[in-house]
């Protein structure tokens, strides 16, 4: 069993006043078989109603509406959780996470690249060859993809950061009837959010970090879980107004 603190904090400086400010995040961190949460909390501001729920898979979403103008948008979320190694029993739902989506999709020549016999091994030791593989043929690039890049560009072009790892290595994963889902979190250090892969073996989930070419043990907070980046996204929105949006984004986890 391991502690660790956080402190996740996005800062949006919009760069004219904006009103109507919709808003849904998923900034808590998840409580499941091997993460517990010790305590949380969460700040907003402008300080205005929040409402807490669940999406449909189960992942901790805090919501509502800034009417009043303003020109900066900040939420903190702080806390300590508690981890056992990364297993996660099958939920039941596994079959949400076999279908190909645009942003998993691969070419068929994608496979040729891999060439191996993967029949004889379970999945999880098949999802840890296929991770190894996307890890030796990617360059881990900032800046060259975006929130939109899909799993067959960023394959084309041999670049990418974590969320283009991840959907490699589902759409690699699904090609081979290998349930994958795309979660996003916090890993130990200072930086930002980040994004790895779950897959399913033997009925249980398995945290697998294609970035680090890596089998999830500890240290990686999870957020939330999708079929791709689309279905969990930290912070999306809506409002009124013509302004352009910078941001800051900060993470911290230390072990306890």
């Amino acid at each position: 069993m391991k502690k660790y603190s956080y402190n996740y904090e996005t800062i949006i400086h919009f760069s004219s006043t904006v009103k109507g400010h919709c808003f849904k995040l998923r900034c808590i961190p998840c409580n499941n078989d091997f993460q517990r949460i010790i305590s949380n909390e969460f700040q907003l501001l402008p300080v205005e109603k929040v409402i807490h729920d669940k999406d449909i898979f189960g992942n901790s979403i805090q919501y509502g509406t800034i009417n009043d103008p303003h020109n900066v948008f900040v939420f903190i979320s702080s806390g300590i959780v508690e981890q056992e190694s990364y297993i996660i029993n099958d939920e039941g739902n596994s079959y949400l996470f076999l279908p190909q989506t645009d942003f998993t999709h691969l070419e068929d020549n994608v496979f040729s690249i891999f060439k191996s016999t993967l029949s004889h091994l379970s999945n999880k030791d098949k999802a840890t060859y296929l991770m190894k593989c996307i890890y030796n043929y990617m360059v881990y690039t900032p800046g060259v993809t975006d929130h939109t890049t899909t799993a067959r560009k960023a394959f084309a072009e041999k670049k990418g950061v974590c969320q283009d790892y991840s959907h490699i290595l589902i759409g690699l994963c699904r090609s081979y009837s290998i349930p994958a889902r795309y979660v996003n979190g916090f890993i130990k250090g200072t930086g930002e959010t980040h994004a790895w892969v779950e897959i399913l073996s033997d009925n249980k989930w398995y945290g697998f970090d294609p970035t680090n070419n890596l089998i999830i043990e500890y240290g990686y907070i999870k957020i939330g879980h999708g079929r791709d980046a689309s279905d969990c996204p930290v912070n999306r929105g809506i409002f009124t107004g013509n302004a352009i949006q910078t941001t800051e984004i900060r993470v911290n986890v230390f072990a306890k």
